[in-house]
């Protein structure tokens, strides 16, 4: 399946299409050294375990989240108009305990109607068993919100080290196994997540959270990023970004970090370095 080659049997009955290609795999390994030097210099500006909405710092992802091949595929399932309301790189080193719990997306987000909220997960290394892929229980996105627990204690990556209480058996699960360069997209309520990495390599995705123009955040005000068509003016404007981590995108970015979506009022934010 290609990015022009949307399959919305699929969509419908498992909640998630894959694989899907926006990168070659030499342009996706190229861009490692650019996200480990975006995570450097986020590092010493926020206290937190994720960095989320990295699209507004960093030129770098948000040519990523703006990738037409994406975006293309993305317009088959929610519409013409698009904001990209999130980006996180969620990456595990190799032989790390790390994981991420088995979740719904829209748990803790507030934005309304859930249909026209998806996930894209495009891996920047290859995405396999031994190095913990992202997996999912197909179907359940027609289940409807599921009960989760918080649990702060263990190396989940999630911001929120969010579980859902539902048990989850081998049987159930399918693992999203991709090559680098190459994406998948599910349903705000699928049920997914990934076990730690076990190989001597490292594996490293972008998960972008892109929504229709049409959604509403019902938890207060929030921001988001045009990314294809027009905007009613829901959200926030958030800006594209001019460069890597200038200051003028580091003071918009710490900004938006203040919305629902982003670490919000608990968290600790250092000072503003450039």
């Amino acid at each position: 399946m290609n990015s022009h080659s949307v399959s919305l049997t699929d969509w419908q009955q498992h909640g998630i299409v894959y694989p899907l290609t926006a990168l070659s795999q030499d342009e996706a390994r190229n861009a490692v050294p650019q996200f480990q030097s975006l995570q450097r210099h986020l590092a010493d500006r926020v206290d937190a375990p994720q960095y989320p909405k990295v699209n507004v710092a960093s030129q770098f992802a948000c040519d990523l989240v703006c990738n037409t091949h994406i975006l293309d595929a993305v317009e088959c399932l929610i519409g013409p108009d698009i904001l990209c309301w999130s980006a996180t790189f969620f990456a595990k080193p190799a032989k790390h305990p790390s994981f991420v719990g088995w979740h719904q997306d829209c748990t803790y987000w507030g934005l309304s109607p859930v249909d026209d909220v998806v996930t894209v997960w495009l891996g920047l290394t290859d995405s396999q068993i031994d190095n913990g892929c992202m997996q999912s229980i197909h179907g359940t996105h027609t289940l409807g919100q599921l009960d989760h627990q918080q649990h702060t204690d263990t190396p989940n990556l999630l911001q929120s080290g969010q579980e859902v209480s539902m048990s989850v058996t081998q049987e159930m699960i399918t693992d999203i196994e991709l090559a680098p360069g190459q994406f998948s997209i599910h349903h705000s309520r699928l049920l997914h997540g990934s076990a730690p990495n076990h190989s001597d390599r490292d594996r490293i995705g972008l998960s972008i959270n892109y929504i229709a123009a049409h959604v509403q955040q019902t938890s207060g005000t929030d921001s988001a990023m045009l990314v294809r068509g027009k905007s009613p003016g829901h959200f926030l404007p958030e800006p594209k970004p001019a460069g890597e981590c200038t200051e003028q995108t580091l003071t918009a970015w710490l900004k938006a970090l203040k919305s629902p979506s982003g670490l919000g009022r608990s968290a600790k934010h250092k000072e503003t370095k450039v």
